[in-house]
């Protein structure tokens, strides 16, 4: 019963994508028009997302549960570094490739798709802890990450402090300041921040979908270097998610299926975003990202199922 209640929840999830790829293909809107939905979504709906979610009575419970599953987030996250140079030489990838992969198999799309998923399935207080994990995605994405992608570009390495701070990563930051000071935000400043988070899912998925209806098959099907890719990431990482917590945990608890559920997500749309601002690989950044959005779609509902039986 529970697992087709998870089924469901993705497949209803999953549909919210269609009017995007229906806009796309039927519509006079063009990515200019998405582009300023995307920055509603990035820069306020996804914060305020964000907040809400964290608007919780404090616990030192809730306190250690975020610290371990920081703790598992950096052992990942340092494991995936170190397997990620090999698999890109053995696909036998260009340098440039090669460092742009590494991006590609430490971030996923925690953020559009990762943080919607989490909390249908799992309700508000699992999208707590996926908001500590993007606190954790965020200040690696905008060091190690950019990192790489300048590598991949040729560029110079220069991380700049202003970088870090995001609109996701500071709607973390001041969700678990009023968390950890216990602050309840009064309700007429608070309606208003849940009314506007909870945009975040179907208009991500709008985006999404609208991203995929200019998708062209017969040019991403044939890289079989972009289907290695994919593998790795949909399949190999939250496989690795999920032997680590069965070595560590044994039992697969809340925490546990937030953590694997936020590493089955595709790659990370930063990967092309990025690729382009630097003048790298953008077009196998974007193959990437596509194709491995829409093989999530039956990955996650895999790993989500696995993790309940």
């Amino acid at each position: 019963m529970l697992i087709l209640s998870i089924l469901k929840s993705l497949i209803m999830i999953f549909i919210m994508i269609l009017p995007g790829v229906i806009f796309r293909k039927f519509t006079p809107m063009t990515m200019k028009n998405c582009d300023g939905i995307n920055s509603f979504v990035v820069n306020l709906a996804w914060p305020c997302l964000v907040i809400d979610a964290m608007q919780i009575e404090f616990s030192m419970k809730i306190l250690g549960d975020s610290l371990y599953i920081m703790v598992l987030c950096l052992i990942l996250f340092a494991v995936l570094f170190v397997i990620s140079f090999p698999f890109a030489k053995l696909i036998r990838l260009t340098k440039t490739k090669q460092y742009l992969t590494i991006f590609m198999l430490l971030f996923g799309n925690t953020g559009f798709i990762g943080i919607p998923v989490i909390k249908a399935l799992y309700g508000t207080e699992a999208l707590f802890y996926a908001a500590i994990m993007e606190l954790v995605n965020d200040i690696l994405l905008f060091t190690v990450g950019i990192a790489c992608i300048q590598l991949s570009a040729g560029s110079e390495v220069k991380i700049r402090a202003k970088d870090l701070m995001s609109p996701g990563l500071i709607g973390v930051l001041v969700g678990l300041l009023l968390f950890l000071c216990r602050i309840e935000i009064p309700a007429v400043i608070a309606l208003p921040i849940e009314t506007i988070g909870t945009c975040t899912t179907p208009l991500a998925m709008f985006i999404i979908g609208f991203q995929l209806g200019g998708l062209s098959l017969k040019e991403i099907l044939g890289d079989m270097q972009v289907y290695a890719v994919c593998f790795v990431k949909l399949i190999i990482v939250p496989l690795i998610a999920l032997l680590m917590v069965k070595v560590w945990a044994g039992d697969i608890g809340l925490l546990e299926k937030v953590f694997i559920l936020d590493f089955a997500m595709p790659v990370a749309s930063a990967a092309a975003i990025y690729s382009q601002a630097y003048r790298g690989e953008q077009s196998f950044a974007t193959k990437s990202v596509l194709l491995s959005t829409v093989i999530s779609i039956v990955t996650i509902s895999i790993f989500a199922v696995i993790i309940e039986l």
